[in-house]
């Protein structure tokens, strides 16, 4: 019997379409890219939760003053009730420094260091101490779990991975977009998680929660219907409803005193 040899196709040519086989490709390397991400961004975590607070002070020194902060007669009272609240967190390796920020949006922020800034729009605001302290607080709860830490360890994961798997064009706007929604979950865990601590510090100073939630009520509304769920999915901070609700959960699950007499604002200095 004689063999003959089959008819070979006429080109090497996957029949696979090619912008099915691109399509394969990019899933795959963004699944690769997004696994290795979550793998480094999650060691680099571990890590920097150990790092001495005295190191990190000196990583950071100077930091803050490059947010022009400004001379303003109410930093020294709001400084002494940090260090009140403080005391109750007795672990604290941080020294603690508070600076006024020139900006009318009332906000606080927690920086690398032990440095926590508010804007005197959030000191024209404020009604009560109570309701001062539980931002300090708040803020002092992302120290106590290093938050500003890991954030930049995040940051840093995503970098250098997006920065490899793009040649080292990590400025591309596919890159800034993937970074940002990729840590915002982390950021709404790192809110509640402080809230609680600074929740559990206003509670050790004033034996009650009342005033904490005021400075959340005051805040206007993202909006309603799927536009709101959108923007409550989108914010980095939990919007106002779901915050003031997840407060309240804390302090029955506590057993914590929900109510009680607010102490006067003791800011009756006007700002230079």
């Amino acid at each position: 019997m004689e063999w003959e040899p089959s008819d070979l196709p006429e080109n090497n040519v996957t029949d696979v379409h090619p912008l099915r086989e691109l399509g394969l490709l990019l899933v795959g390397i963004g699944g690769a890219t997004i696994v290795l991400t979550l793998v480094l961004a999650f060691f680099i975590d571990g890590v920097v939760r150990f790092l001495p607070a005295e190191w990190e002070a000196r990583a950071f020194s100077g930091l803050w003053e490059e947010l022009d902060p400004v001379s303003d007669d109410r930093q020294g009272a709001s400084q002494e009730l940090l260090d009140r609240l403080s005391l109750h967190w007795q672990e604290n390796p941080y020294q603690l420094r508070l600076f006024v920020i020139d900006a009318p949006e009332p906000n606080a922020f927690a920086l690398p260091g032990g440095a926590i800034g508010v804007t005197r729009g959030l000191l024209d605001d404020v009604e009560s101490e109570n309701e001062l302290a539980f931002v300090l607080a708040h803020e002092l709860g992302h120290f106590e779990r290093r938050h500003h830490l890991r954030g930049l360890s995040r940051s840093l994961a995503l970098g250098l991975v997006f920065g490899a798997a793009t040649g080292g064009s990590s400025g591309t706007l596919l890159t800034e977009w993937v970074s940002n929604v990729t840590q915002l979950g982390f950021a709404r865990e790192h809110e509640l998680e402080a809230d609680r601590f600074g929740l559990g510090l206003v509670v050790a100073e004033y034996g009650h929660t009342g005033g904490a939630a005021d400075f959340f009520e005051k805040l206007p509304e993202t909006g309603a219907g799927a536009i709101h769920r959108m923007a409550a999915w989108l914010a980095t901070h939990p919007v106002s409803p779901e915050r003031i609700a997840a407060l309240k959960r804390v302090a029955r699950q506590e057993g914590w005193r929900r109510h009680g007499e607010l102490t006067p604002l003791y800011l009756n200095a006007e700002p230079r």
